[in-house]
């Protein structure tokens, strides 16, 4: 008898079945980047070789200190042991002149009457730097002595006359003492008088002054005594006289060691009452609750 046979099919796959399962190969890369790549890193694991950076930095961790860094630092000096104290600042390398307190010794009323009590002038603030600037003076260079100076003060005339003191006894060479003049002349020829309270019109004040030549720094800041065998009929100042009381007018009023660019002692609100004890220009000199500095003179309505 014979076998049936079955016909033989042929399944042709169409294009769409033989393309790959992109899904699943994703599957499998996500699988080996996480076995192969990041899990090391994640354990902290190196799977290859240093690189020369990391060779350097493990040689300078790994390396042996050198020989200073293994001496033994050196043991405390013993309880009040005397320490070495610090050098001196060496002098200045450059001239210098310093200037001594002024004297009044004579002044003028406005009708040329000669006035016994001088009083205070307040003339350092302006005539103090222009002496010390002497020491720029061609005739001053590698100077060393003392001098004394006048100024013939005319408030009226607003003209400033420097001179020598006839009765100075100074080492320092005439000539000398002669181009110092000269260049104190030059200096004081644009004083500004308007800046200086006066009660008289004419006044005669006088500035002791030590030259220092470089190198050498002074011993005591201090000058000779200006004008020898004279009776001081006043003194100048840095600050005028001035009484009275004030009340402070700002919200916030700054109260300074110095006037304008001093370090601020203290800071007071509106209201607060204030005792004048002198003056400056446009700065007033204040004491209050045991404080004493500077204040504008707008923050207590002067």
């Amino acid at each position: 008898m014979a076998k049936s046979t079955r016909p033989v099919t042929i399944e042709r796959p169409s294009p769409a079945d033989e393309r790959p399962a992109w899904s699943r190969v994703g599957i499998v890369a996500a699988v080996g980047f996480v076995l192969g790549i990041a899990w090391p890193k994640l354990a902290g694991v190196k799977v290859g070789p240093n690189v020369p950076g990391d060779l350097k930095a493990q040689a300078e961790v790994t390396a042996p200190p050198t020989a200073s860094a293994q001496a033994a630092p050196a043991a405390p000096p013993p309880t009040g042991a005397p320490t070495a104290e610090p050098a001196a600042a060496p002098p200045p390398n450059k001239q210098t002149v310093v200037v001594g307190p002024g004297k009044i010794s004579r002044c003028w009323d406005k009708k040329n009457k000669k006035v016994t009590d001088c009083g205070a002038l307040q003339l350092d603030p302006v005539a103090v730097p222009k002496l010390q600037g002497l020491a720029e003076c061609p005739s001053a260079v590698g100077l060393a002595g003392k001098l004394t100076l006048g100024l013939e003060i005319d408030f009226e005339k607003k003209e400033v006359h420097v001179v020598k003191n006839k009765k100075d006894k100074t080492t320092i060479p005439t000539s000398t003492v002669t181009g110092i003049v000269q260049c104190a002349s030059r200096a004081f020829a644009n004083l500004p008088l308007e800046d200086v309270p006066n009660k008289y019109r004419h006044y005669t004040v006088q500035y002791g002054l030590t030259f220092y030549p470089p190198g050498k720094a002074p011993e005591e800041a201090e000058a000779p005594a200006t004008g020898e065998g004279e009776d001081a009929a006043g003194s100048t100042t840095s600050e005028a006289e001035a009484n009275g009381t004030g009340t402070v007018s700002w919200d916030t009023a700054l109260v300074r060691k110095d006037p304008k660019d001093g370090e601020v002692v203290v800071r007071l609100v509106r209201g607060t009452k204030v005792k004048i004890v002198g003056r400056r220009n446009d700065w007033y000199k204040i004491e209050t609750n045991g404080k004493t500095g500077w204040i504008y003179r707008g923050a207590i309505g002067l």
